[in-house]
């Protein structure tokens, strides 16, 4: 794995929890999950949150075993919209929120950060697809079977990306999605524009790439951090 810039390097923690579905409210009252089961939640309730959008049927989950000291993870339904999204983005002793997306819900998370600069902290985007893995190529069956954009699309949002100037971690395999060419040549207003490669990676995955995924995510909240001074 290596990276674009050279991000700062981050002792990671223990888990200060086990991991549990998301049930009840928080302490601080900021929880529209409440009595639904729709992701899953670890880590200290009073710490940091990074917010993991998954498609609807997500592997992020995998990485909630080990949550470092003084952040709480979170994994959301990107179906359900900015509107149930932004009550999550809870800023924490000026610790703004990070969020973490894939292919099919980077455009979620980039309309979000347009949409409510102050609410986040830092965008990581990970490339779970590829250019030529299976579930690539299973995608781009279905798109063309029945009409649909292929989730590469960005729409209006390519337009945009310049105005976009939280921290951006992109992280990538061997042969990475069009979607972050375009994501890498369009976030020109960043603070911090990180581009993590991991050789021999058709796709990054929690289940293949959990250490680097947490690395890459670390080296993103020292870059929000960095940026907040």
């Amino acid at each position: 794995m290596f990276f674009h810039t050279q991000p700062s390097t981050v002792r990671t923690g223990r888990a200060d929890s086990a991991r549990f579905p998301v049930k009840g409210t928080v302490p601080d009252g900021t929880d529209p999950w409440a009595g639904e089961r729709n992701g899953d939640r670890a880590g200290d309730p009073w710490g940091r949150r990074v917010v993991f959008l998954h498609p609807g049927k997500g592997a992020w989950w995998r990485l909630l075993d080990h949550v470092p000291a003084g952040q709480e993870w979170l994994t959301v339904p990107a179906a359900a919209g900015a509107a149930r999204l932004s009550p999550l983005l809870v800023e924490r002793g000026g610790r703004r929120p990070v969020l973490v997306a894939g292919a099919v819900t980077a455009p979620l998370a980039i309309a979000v950060v347009l949409d409510r600069p102050d609410l986040v902290g830092g965008v990581m985007i990970v490339d779970d697809a590829g250019a030529c893995s299976p579930l690539r190529r299973q995608w781009n069956a279905l798109a063309a079977r029945f009409g649909r954009v292929s989730p590469d699309g960005l729409g209006e949002l390519e337009s945009e990306l310049p105005a976009l100037q939280v921290p951006v971690t992109l992280m990538q395999g061997s042969d990475p999605a069009d979607l972050f060419t375009r994501l890498e040549n369009g976030l020109t207003g960043c603070r911090t524009l990180t581009v993590v490669a991991v050789p021999d990676a058709a796709a990054i995955r929690p289940r293949t790439h959990a250490a680097e995924l947490r690395g890459a995510l670390a080296a993103l909240i020292a870059a929000v951090e960095r940026a907040r001074r």
